[in-house]
């Protein structure tokens, strides 16, 4: 955990940092992941014109506009870069295309195909991503701090050994079983990968940075000891001289959080099935959380957005706390219930300021 007494560093002035650093900050901060979407529609208007997805992760100018839009629209308390979990695997020799999900040329369960995965420099070979950074960075309010990102190696590993998406991932988790050593040198690849990528970030100019893991609550226990922890490890310990808030997103993984504390992050994220103040009870300790509003919560009546928000705060309410969803915001949430949720947390009294 990131030193609370420690002094700060430039920009820390914001919520968000404060919070991650383990500060009760005077607003709860909150941003929304998968904020830079479907739901604003100048990033519709942008894609149509643009023509594909691909075109504007690869185009500096235009990723840079669309990682700004929800911090003008939505007036949320930190941005995060608009990109792909996928953009650094384009690199390692893996032919990405997205209909609309991702749709690999795989499957890579195999040792030989495994064995032709390049490690790359990312400062290097992802310079768009840089170059995207860079102008984010000179157009972001000073108190708005940019999230970083990078897929966790598990997360990546179900894609390209299934070449694609899957419910269950049954393919990546007989690898494990059948194939330790091959399933082992997959990730290991991509947990090099994922560091010179984070790296190549923090260089650029973040000002934190997030590890999703998406699919990691498939895996039990005694797999996540072997096939995830470990790789976690070695990202997080690459990071830490670094200084900079990281955040680890574990989806689906309450069976996993007395693990997690393990894993060396700052902040632990976590999706709506687990309650946030009962967390420390689990394992984490005084961590910092971020989460955890349901996404779906936000196809209600701006009624039930409040109520439920008010909820999450409340049990927060003396804790270092990040407001977000559990997960991505939907493509067809309505604008104006997001809108109303970032007013909601920014608006939230304590318990104690109420009466």
């Amino acid at each position: 955990m990131v030193d609370g007494t420690s002094a700060p560093p430039p920009g820390s002035s914001s919520p968000f940092l404060e919070a991650c650093r383990g500060r009760i900050p005077a607003r709860r901060p909150v941003w929304l992941m998968r904020q830079a979407g479907r739901i604003l529609q100048p990033y519709r208007e942008l894609k149509e014109r643009v023509g594909s997805i691909e075109a504007l992760f690869k185009t500096p100018e235009l990723a840079a506009q669309v990682t700004l839009m929800p911090v003008q629209m939505l007036q949320v308390d930190a941005a995060i870069l608009f990109a792909d979990i996928f953009t650094p695997v384009e690199p390692m020799g893996v032919e990405v295309k997205f209909a609309p999900g991702p749709v690999l040329p795989g499957p890579y369960r195999d040792r030989e195909r495994v064995e032709g995965l390049r490690v790359f420099d990312a400062a290097t070979e992802l310079g768009y991503v840089v170059e995207t950074i860079g102008a984010v960075r000179r157009e972001l309010p000073p108190g708005v701090p940019l999230i970083g990102f990078a897929g966790s190696p598990f997360t990546l590993a179900t894609y390209l050994a299934e070449g694609g998406g899957a419910r269950e991932f049954v393919h990546l988790r007989r690898l494990l079983r059948a194939d330790p050593d091959t399933a082992h040198l997959l990730l290991d690849r991509l947990t090099e990968v994922a560091i010179s990528y984070l790296q190549a970030q923090i260089a650029a100019g973040v000002q934190a940075v997030q590890l999703f893991d998406t699919w990691i609550g498939g895996l039990g226990p005694d797999s996540f000891a072997t096939f995830a922890l470990p790789y976690l490890q070695r990202i997080f310990r690459a990071l830490e001289d670094t200084g900079l808030p990281r955040i680890y997103y574990a989806n689906g993984a309450a069976h996993l959080i007395p693990q997690l504390d393990e894993v060396g992050a700052d902040v632990l994220s976590l999706d709506w099935r687990v309650p946030l103040d009962e967390v420390g009870a689990m394992g984490p300790g005084d961590c910092p959380l971020q989460g955890n509003l349901d996404p779906t919560v936000l196809f209600a009546s701006p009624e039930r957005i409040e109520a439920a928000a008010r909820r999450i705060l409340d049990a927060t309410a003396h804790l270092p706390h990040i407001f977000n969803l559990g997960h991505g915001v939907h493509p067809e949430t309505p604008y104006d219930h997001v809108r109303r949720l970032v007013d909601v947390v920014h608006e939230y009294e304590t318990p104690e300021s109420r009466s």
